[in-house]
């Protein structure tokens, strides 16, 4: 792993933030055409990129994100 590239959901605080509801930081996680982007983009572990993975799903799934844009 390069130097300063961190887990942004490593932190305990952070990884709670990881919700269906919190639409603007999912927002992050998605390309402009509206696909997840993968963990070599993102720096993500696994764990947490699955829980970003179910969000966005249950996101898209009640619109408050589009499937693409």
């Amino acid at each position: 792993m390069p130097i300063g590239k961190k887990n942004f959901f490593a932190q305990d605080d952070n990884a709670t933030l990881i919700n269906w509801k919190s639409a603007d930081l999912l927002k992050r996680y998605t390309t402009r055409f509206g696909s997840i982007k993968p963990r070599k983009y993102t720096w993500t572990g696994v764990k947490h990129q699955k829980m970003l993975r179910q969000s966005i799903i249950r996101s898209r799934e009640l619109w408050l994100l589009p499937y693409n844009r």
